[in-house]
């Protein structure tokens, strides 16, 4: 995956407005709609983050948090998890509230697209927004942490389009063996590590 800071202008501009258009198509209410219900309780979890700063040299004024959800939605009160969250705060008098930015992928690390984006939209719009990023359950600073490989991305590997059927047979006991050793390594977990309990912990950081 291309970092972000190699990305040149045209595909920065890109992705900037494909980050904007998933929040905003997940965020939008018809202007039509009925009056709404009362708005229920704030999840246990979702309240009370505490921000602190960890600036770094190029986004000096970035935040962190640490989020608790439900290792297992289906079961609020059992195990807990961590998702580590990343804030840009909004500089304007006026807030138009969070900007919450995916990282997608699956298993995309999405802390370092706080400071992206709110480095790429015009200054103007993101001093009106806490833009926020975050890694998704199992990915990076989230903990529980899965690594299921040691080395398995490190270099020399096989061409992902294998040309003969030494290079498929090699593929296929890489895959093979790094599907067993997560399994042997994170079997707890592994079951709530996929789109359901992903949105779900939106849900809750929404």
């Amino acid at each position: 995956m291309l970092h972000p800071s190699k990305l040149r202008p045209a595909k920065k501009r890109a992705a900037v407005l494909l980050a904007i258009s998933t929040v905003a198509a997940a965020l939008a209410t018809p202007l039509t709609a009925a009056p709404a219900a009362p708005a229920e309780a704030p999840a246990p979890a979702a309240a009370g983050l505490r921000w602190t700063g960890c600036a770094t040299p190029r986004y000096p004024t970035l935040q962190c948090a640490s989020l608790k959800v439900p290792l297992d939605h289906e079961q609020p009160a059992g195990r807990q998890i961590s998702l580590a969250l990343t804030r840009v705060p909004h500089t304007a008098a006026a807030s138009q509230g969070p900007l919450l930015v995916n990282p997608g992928g699956p298993g995309g690390s999405g802390r370092a697209l706080a400071g992206f984006i709110a480095s790429a939209l015009p200054k103007d719009v993101a001093a009106q927004y806490d833009v926020i990023g975050f890694d998704p359950r199992g990915v990076g600073k989230s903990e529980p942490a899965l690594d299921c490989g040691s080395g398995h991305f490190n270099p020399v590997r096989p061409d992902s389009v294998p040309r003969d059927g030494a290079t498929e047979r090699a593929n296929l006991e890489r895959v093979r063996s790094f599907a067993v050793s997560c399994q042997e390594k994170h079997a707890d977990v592994l079951p709530y590590v996929g789109t359901v309990s992903a949105a779900r912990d939106l849900e809750v950081l929404r």
